[in-house]
């Protein structure tokens, strides 16, 4: 018999998902986590072929990648929701419609990536990205929380970027500091997250684009170079 993890794990998968983890937020306030105890963290990869051609600068095709994307992860929230809801069990899918995003911080109270940590799918990189060892940051993300009693994943607390500085060093906007992340570092101790939304919207005006684009610190990621060469073959 399949335990709830393996339901809704492979439920995800075979909907497009790339990644799914599991995670205990009981450590965070009761607000934040909207009252609820667990989190279910959905990642959905990139188009290889797409985050291949970000270097060479905004692109319709990243930008309509990005709402592919998007529009993906709020099917796959609602379907994960939908399934617990069928076994009684309380649960929200924290979907764009969901979210509130403070327009002067750039913020929400719970971010996905706080979530992903936990479910041990990866680790923030120096861009305040969500990092993978499986995609790089060449991944969205969404989450859903629930009172299902989940078997929980070992919460990542610590950056595995070390002395790497090429995101820092491609940013157009100078937004990146360097400073590696660690649980509890507030985003702003380590990157200019207005500087990046700037620069993003700006970038993405070049091509008419509906948001902003940019994905550089996406693109040149080390993780995201060696995913790339595993999907598109050494010649990429």
């Amino acid at each position: 018999m399949k335990t709830l993890n393996q339901e809704i794990k492979e439920s995800l998968l075979r909907q497009g998902a790339a990644l799914v983890g599991f995670a205990d937020l009981s450590d965070l306030p009761p607000d934040i986590r909207d009252g609820y105890r667990y989190g279910i963290s959905i990642a959905v990869e990139l188009n290889p072929k797409i985050v291949k051609i970000i270097g060479n600068g905004p692109s319709m095709e990243y930008s309509d990648e990005y709402d592919r994307v998007n529009k993906l992860l709020n099917q796959l929230g609602e379907s994960c929701a939908e399934l617990l809801k069928t076994k009684g069990i309380n649960t929200l899918a924290k979907t764009q419609s969901v979210v509130i995003q403070d327009a002067k911080t750039q913020t929400s109270k719970l971010p996905h990536k706080t979530v992903a940590t936990k479910a041990s799918l990866g680790w923030i990189g120096k861009c305040a990205l969500l990092i993978t060892k499986e995609y790089g940051p060449a991944i969205r993300i969404t989450s859903v929380l629930t009172d299902a009693n989940l078997d929980i994943g070992t919460p990542i607390t610590v950056s595995k970027c070390g002395k790497c500085e090429k995101c820092k060093n491609i940013c157009p906007a100078g937004a990146i500091s360097g400073i590696e992340w660690k649980a509890g570092l507030y985003r702003d101790d380590f990157i200019k997250a207005l500087d990046c939304d700037k620069m993003l919207k700006e970038r993405g005006k070049v091509i008419g684009g509906r948001h902003g684009s940019c994905g550089l610190c996406i693109w040149v990621c080390p993780w995201t170079q060696k995913h790339l060469k595993k999907s598109l073959g050494p010649l990429f």
